[in-house]
């Protein structure tokens, strides 16, 4: 089983890296209690090692869907790079491999341990804009109650002296994560009522949720009432875990005061029966060797498809990317094109062309990618339309503006020198124009079944006029003239696929 498990971590090494490097990311960043998950879980399975001892491994054919199931799903996540969806399928398969190779009563006794390190895996990130929003719409409306005068933009919070964002870093996921992996941890420990345990783990993740926004009412109040002069208004961060550890110090004591009663109350259930055999029969050691070989080759197909389809081929006109054209319709471009606004997509091939028509100035922007790899790719958190140095988006999420049969995102950039642009932008993945960038991914994994590996992001910017309406028509006659064009170049650079 062992050897199994490491010959697993040598073959999806790609995915345990990425883990690694997610949690040594000790100063900022919601999982750099990983390491500490992973201990844990290790030990709640040595844990059981008395109970282990008096089982008897036996194969499970139905966990080898589970098995081939996982491996399918991380080679999916690998080949359009989503690595959140790998380390889930990882985690999967590494449960599947103990289920099919020992059987299910060893399985009832390691599921918890195994799942337990889903609390160092990115998969809560999801639930930050949720929590952000959340937080908003409570604090908001208790600073509203108090007759704090204020105005709220998006997750912005406007008071007299000042504005104050509540960013997804404030979203509480932090103190969300750190509750629910504690309470998960003290419910599986002391009480073995599944109802009991929901409904510790449900306080505790209640009880995070309200310390953070308790946590950002503050840090709201205190920055109104000393014109944001506060320390705490700049340094909130620690507020928030004195908040959060003395909630679960009363929340400990609480419970060690009414629910005594129900500790260790059903511990007789995990008593194990004494006729099982300790070791497996001599007659049945070849064909088990022969199960955990084939378990094993399920293990290695999704590597080896992922290894095959890394290396696409990119002909000598995608190398370069596609020519954006001279003129699209009434639009002409311009020879200067200095403009500073340049959006942030990480291995793509950028292409930035300045049109005019009469005083009218529309700024194209692409970003082609021949092929997506790790890193380098159409849909990753590390892209973004605006700059890092000039150019800011004002919404939080771009806006969904519907023009005629078509979807377009739109974003307000600022400069911060009293200077804002209206940017509508899409995608387009194998041919396929989306606005969604789950779709995209899901598109990305068609294009490598059908040999349409391209993909690519386009942009168009105009100075925000003081009618919004009068930017967006502007920008709407343009890609109106510059969609053929932009198709024609494409399918010519794409022709050989």
């Amino acid at each position: 089983m062992l050897v199994m498990l490491m010959i697993t971590l040598v073959l999806y090494q790609h995915t345990a890296l990425y883990l690694i490097s997610l949690w040594n990311q000790l100063d900022a960043g919601e999982y750099a209690h990983g390491y500490l998950v992973l201990a844990i879980s290790i030990y709640l399975i040595f844990n059981h090692k008395q109970e282990l001892s008096t089982l008897t491994p036996h194969p499970e054919y139905r966990a080898l869907l589970v098995v081939f199931g996982a491996s399918m799903l991380w080679m999916v996540a690998a080949l359009v790079n989503v690595e959140m969806l790998q380390a889930v399928a990882f985690l999967i398969l590494v449960l599947a491999i103990v289920w099919s190779v020992l059987g299910n009563q060893v399985i009832r006794l390691l599921a918890f341990p195994i799942l337990f390190i889903a609390f160092a895996i990115p998969i809560w990130f999801p639930l930050s804009p949720t929590l952000q929003n959340i937080t908003a719409d409570v604090v908001f409306g208790a600073i509203r109650v108090l007759s704090v005068p204020a105005f709220r933009q998006d997750n912005m919070i406007i008071l007299p002296a000042g504005t104050l964002s509540i960013e997804e870093a404030c979203s509480g996921l932090r103190y969300l994560l750190a509750a629910l992996t504690l309470g998960t941890l003290y419910a599986y420990m002391n009480y073995f009522s599944l109802r009991a345990r929901l409904v510790v783990v449900l306080v505790a993740a209640g009880s995070a949720v309200l310390a953070n926004m308790l946590r950002v009412f503050i840090v709201v109040y205190l920055g109104y009432t000393t014109e944001m002069q506060h320390p705490l208004v700049a340094d909130h961060l620690s507020l928030g875990w004195y908040l959060f550890a003395g909630l679960v110090t009363i929340l400990l004591f609480v419970d060690s005061q009414l629910h005594k009663k129900y500790l260790f109350m059903e511990s007789d259930e995990l008593v194990m029966p004494n006729d099982i055999k300790k070791n497996i029969d001599r007659k049945i050691y070849p064909y088990y060797i022969a199960y955990a070989v084939l378990t094993g080759m399920l293990i290695c197909v999704a590597p080896l498809v992922v290894y095959q389809a890394s290396t696409p081929s990119v002909s000598e006109e995608e190398k370069y990317g596609p020519v954006l054209p001279q003129e699209a319709g009434v639009w002409l471009s311009t020879l200067d094109n200095s403009d500073n606004w340049s959006p942030v997509y990480h291995g793509a091939i950028n292409q930035k062309q300045i049109y005019e028509m009469s005083n009218n100035k529309v700024i194209l922007y692409m970003g082609y990618y021949p092929v997506q790899k790790q890193g380098e790719e159409l849909i990753n958190d590390l892209n973004h339309i605006s700059t890092k140095d000039g150019w800011r988006s004002v919404y939080p999420r771009p806006l969904i503006q519907q023009i005629e049969d078509k979807l377009i995102l739109e974003q307000v950039l600022d400069n911060g020198e009293k200077e804002q642009r209206l940017v509508w932008f899409w995608y387009n993945v194998a041919g396929t124009v989306t606005t969604n960038k789950y779709e995209a991914k899901f598109l990305q994994v068609l294009g490598l079944l059908t040999g349409k590996t391209w993909a690519y992001i386009a942009a168009v910017a105009v100075d925000k006029n003081d009618d919004v309406d009068i930017s967006r028509r502007i920008l709407k006659d343009f890609i109106g003239s510059i969609e053929e064009p932009i198709k024609s170049e494409i399918e010519r650079i794409t022709v050989h696929h």
